[in-house]
């Protein structure tokens, strides 16, 4: 699957119960402005690390392999300079009438139980399941296909059958209790957070959670989209960029403080996920902050 983004709207497919269908590809550092839609819209982080954050202050951490309801009229921005690279797939839906879901193989009954998934599970992040996962990568495939080539005539109804699979799967998934390996994955998350400024080996996480280093791998790759290496990476630079906005600290210190063996290398996977090195991203940062009224220096 290639990194192409697109926007298609519902009524080029024919199907009025969604708003729009979008995929936005990140590689380096951007942000999403203060944004907000008029109905439901569903997130599916396909790889990748991200966090969106809503206008009360609530911040929601998303990794590949999981998805977020957003719900209507709520103010948010996604933060994707915390987190980049990262590829999203977007559903905007139209739940306000019944009547824009008479094409789609659901009954008013059927209808009502999605608003209840939706209005349950808002602004909650959930894991794929294997046939969510599976469902959604064809969606996208095939939703790309069509933004190529919007003259294919079989393209419009293998979408809106697509679409009804993500939307069902979707919903058993908000409406179900976590799994044992939703648990496991988040203690292992916890051990990677409490321990980031030391040495961490993956021998050291494998005898915690008390599985096989193959087995743990397959375990958390399922449900967060990384391998155990390239998440504790990412916290350490995300870790690393609060650091560099609201200290002096040189950057020396704060990579041995966030857990890389040298300055260079710290840099070398800054730029990776930044776009920039981390004296250009402090200047960049101290800058955006002076400009705000009654900012105040760091310290």
């Amino acid at each position: 699957m290639g990194e192409q983004s697109f926007l298609v709207a519902g009524d080029q497919i024919g199907l009025p119960a969604l708003i729009h269908i979008s995929r936005a590809h990140s590689q380096v550092a951007s942000r999403v402005t203060w944004h907000s839609h008029p109905e439901y819209e569903l997130i599916f982080l396909l790889e990748g690390a991200t966090a969106y954050e809503f206008s009360d202050k609530k911040a929601v951490e998303l990794h590949g392999g999981n998805f977020l309801v957003v719900p209507p009229h709520v103010v948010h921005r996604g933060f994707h300079d915390m987190h980049a690279p990262s590829t999203i797939f977007g559903l905007a839906l139209n739940t306000a009438r019944a009547g824009d879901w008479r094409d789609t193989t659901f009954t008013v009954q059927d209808l009502r139980r999605i608003r209840m998934a939706l209005e349950k599970g808002s602004r909650n992040v959930h894991p794929f399941s294997s046939s969510l996962r599976w469902l959604v990568r064809r969606l996208v495939e095939e939703t790309s296909h069509f933004s190529a080539q919007p003259e294919s005539a079989e393209s419009p109804a293998i979408i809106r059958a697509l679409f009804c699979a993500v939307l069902v799967e979707a919903m058993r998934q908000m409406l179900r209790p976590p799994t044992q390996p939703e648990t496991f994955v988040a203690a292992a998350v916890a051990f990677l957070r409490k321990n980031l400024n030391e040495t961490i080996r993956m021998a050291d996480l494998v005898r915690h959670m008390g599985f096989s280093r193959a087995r743990m791998f397959d375990l958390f790759k399922a449900q967060t989209g990384q391998t155990p290496n390239h998440y504790l990476q990412r916290l350490r630079i995300e870790k690393a960029q609060e650091q560099l906005k609201t200290t002096n600290t040189s950057v020396t210190e704060i990579a041995h403080a966030t857990g890389f063996s040298s300055a260079q290398y710290f840099s070398t996977v800054f730029i990776k996920y930044m776009g920039m090195s981390p004296s250009n991203y402090r200047k960049a940062s101290q800058e955006a902050r002076l400009q705000k009224p009654g900012a105040s220096p760091t310290r």
